[in-house]
């Protein structure tokens, strides 16, 4: 048995059961919120296993803004300024600086620095006692790598199978 292309079952599906405007639009946002989901869950997942990170501190930096009827578009909210080191896992004062999920800082220390505060871990910008900077890792670069690749035809095939579901869903028909 030969298959069409994705657009052509779309656009036959349509045409085929007569789909109100309505429908299309709202099948169209729904594949589209579905579509950020998935994405959501991906770049969480690649990005975590590149940078051998927990899971959970890469999905929280991540907030999708989700499409209505008045916005038609859905975005996902990316805040990849980096990862604290004590957010990691266990941190341990060394000899040579701070060890944190099987990583080394050299040069950096443990410190709780506000009254009251958690401690953090910590490195000087100067010879002298202050400033000093948190310890981040930066996750930017890949983020935005992993992202631009899964928004090629991947991100459409997604897409195309999500609406095809939803508009199959919405008014009863088979493909």
């Amino acid at each position: 048995m030969k298959y069409e292309p994705i657009d052509k079952q779309i656009k036959n599906l349509i045409e085929s059961i007569n789909a109100m405007p309505e429908q299309v639009a709202q099948a169209s946002i729904f594949a589209l919120n579905r579509v950020a989901e998935w994405l959501k869950g991906r770049v969480s997942q690649e990005v975590s296993k590149e940078k051998r990170i927990k899971l959970k501190l890469i999905r929280d930096r991540i907030s999708i803004m989700r499409a209505n009827k008045k916005k038609t578009e859905a975005a996902l909210n990316c805040n990849f300024r980096g990862i604290l080191v004590k957010d990691l896992a266990s941190v341990r004062q060394t000899a040579t600086g701070v060890t944190a999920g099987g990583a080394s800082y050299p040069h950096a220390f443990i410190a709780t620095l506000k009254p009251g505060g958690k401690p953090g871990v910590y490195r000087r910008t100067s010879k002298k006692r202050f400033p000093v900077r948190s310890v981040r890792i930066e996750i930017y670069d890949e983020a935005e790598k992993i992202i631009t690749e899964l928004l090629g035809k991947e991100a459409r095939d997604v897409f195309e199978k999500r609406f095809l579901h939803e508009i199959q869903r919405m008014t009863g028909a088979l493909a």
